[in-house]
């Protein structure tokens, strides 16, 4: 074989799928989210760094409405279906898995301290009314899952209306709320008002979309960074930028723009396979993360002599986030033979016989039986939160791909704010 051949073999992967691309996305953001949480927690137990808070605001630019683009995509489907399939298909699930890890939040700040106690959305982390009002006042890191349950109803409603009557009215929603304008003081349903927008967006326009990312040219990439990079900056040195209506906007959608285009490049490259790997498991570094960071910030808090070490926050920032992340993909292995905390007991699964055909089709090919090809009985995320159904242009090929891990998922990961309130907010 051709050496230059073979350095080329291992350098880049050759089994990319046209999707692919989509867990690069979300390997990067879902490590974006973990970073940002783990700020949150460090900075609360007095261990913040210089350049933080700059940090933080670019943290709140880009993830979520990644993931709630690439959420609507595989949403496509929901404005043709009735109400009530939309609730057996979609919402029930939506709302099982929201409501379970919401009492699960409230059961573990009963045991382990709660270092952020009084610190935005963690002070009522271990309160009973919050519980009680989750369905109307959303406030931990979990109403991303209320989100889509939300959001997924808001499509419905507006499915006779032109496409883009739809994006104008979400887009000026989320000017509205990304600005401060509006502010109801509450971190979920501003980042619901803010991010409606993208998910719109992803359910209407999933085919263009699909398609835009694969015709980018070089020299738009680089556009979009500079004016993602540009746009950041002023949010980042200007207290006032984020106020200017429409603002944050553009810098959420230059930093889609410039994601989406460059991933679909990048995640050609084997180096970066970790992040897709990571990204596959998006949803379920999510509902386990804050579990890991919470307990880590408080060995850390017990341990004095951490304050010592020079440049501590950023140290330490670095350190937990990965051991964070391992340990909630660790922790998804061991949980995920419980199926009731991933899937909703009583669902409906769509195209189950296609699934395990396709599945019992891989293990021939490879050899195994089909409970083999399919791993172990464990959750199916993919029927609990919505993505049995493939995005707009997505060939038969591309749906058996869909079904090739029971753990894949859809985008998942906990809300940022932006506004002029975000400094004083937060999720855990």
């Amino acid at each position: 074989m051709d050496p230059a051949s073979t350095r080329s073999t291992s350098l880049y992967r050759t089994d990319v799928g046209r999707k692919d691309w989509m867990d690069l996305v979300k390997g990067v953001a879902i490590i974006m989210v973990v970073v940002y949480h783990t700020m949150l927690f460090l900075r609360a137990i007095d261990y913040d760094a210089p350049g933080m808070g700059r940090a933080k605001i670019i943290l709140e630019t880009f993830p979520m409405p990644a993931f709630f683009v690439i959420a609507g995509m595989f949403q496509l489907r929901v404005p043709q279906w009735s109400f009530a399939d939309t609730w057996k298909r979609r919402l029930s699930s939506y709302l099982y898995l929201y409501v379970l890890w919401s009492v699960l939040r409230f059961v573990f700040y009963l045991i382990v301290p709660n270092v952020r106690a009084a610190d935005g959305a963690g002070a009522t982390a271990s309160d009973p009314l919050a519980l009680a009002l989750i369905l109307v006042w959303p406030s931990s890191s979990y109403w991303f899952i209320y989100a889509l349950f939300v959001f997924t109803i808001a499509v419905w409603l507006m499915r006779r209306l032109p496409a883009w009557s739809q994006v104008a009215i979400t887009g000026v929603i989320s000017v509205l709320f990304s600005s401060g304008i509006l502010d109801v003081h509450n971190v979920g349903w501003n980042r619901m008002g803010e991010y409606l927008v993208f998910f719109t967006a992803g359910v209407l326009f999933s085919r263009p979309i699909g398609d835009a990312v694969h015709k980018a040219k070089p020299w738009q990439i680089v556009a979009f960074l500079g004016v993602f990079a540009g746009v950041s900056a002023l949010l980042a040195f200007s207290s006032l930028a984020g106020a200017i209506p429409g603002v944050v906007l553009i810098a959420q959608v230059a930093s889609i723009a410039f994601a989406y285009t460059a991933a679909v490049h990048l995640t050609r490259l084997r180096a970066l396979s970790w992040v897709n790997y990571i990204g596959v498991r998006s949803l379920n570094v999510y509902l386990l993360h804050v579990f890991v960071i919470a307990g880590l910030a408080a060995i850390v808090l017990a341990i004095p002599a951490l304050r010592i070490i020079p440049s501590r926050g950023w140290i330490l920032l670095a350190v937990i986030t990965t051991l964070v992340i391992v340990i909630s993909l660790l922790l998804y292995r061991v949980l995920s033979r419980v199926t009731w905390l991933f899937v909703s007991p009583i669902r409906h699964r769509p195209g189950g016989a296609q699934r395990r055909g396709a599945a019992a089709r891989r293990g021939r090919r490879a050899g195994k039986g089909p409970r083999d090809a399919s791993g172990p009985a464990s959750a199916d995320p993919d029927a609990a939160v919505g993505l049995d159904d493939p995005p707009a242009g997505a060939s038969a090929g591309a749906s058996d791909a869909a079904a090739r891990a029971t753990d894949r998922q859809p985008p998942a990961a906990p809300a940022i704010e932006t506004g002029a309130a975000r400094a004083a907010e937060g999720s855990d």
